[in-house]
């Protein structure tokens, strides 16, 4: 899905494998997304697999990327 949406996911050496992941594995859903925004963590949500978050991240970077361009 990444690669359709010309997006990257970017591997980390954390448990979940990739940059901007966490995981909580006490939840039904346990891996974490969450990006940086003035200093404070922003939660993007929660996913049932590392890959879904990571894309979640992902997306967020772009998007943020290209507020950042049109600025």
């Amino acid at each position: 899905q990444a690669a359709a949406e010309g997006l990257t996911l970017q591997p980390s050496e954390g448990k979940a494998g990739f940059k901007g992941v966490s995981v909580n594995s006490s939840k039904t859903r346990p891996y974490v997304a969450e990006a940086c925004r003035g200093g404070k963590q922003l939660n993007l949500g929660t996913f049932a697999t590392a890959e879904e978050a990571a894309l979640s991240y992902a997306r967020d970077i772009a998007a943020m990327g290209r507020l950042v361009q049109s600025v």
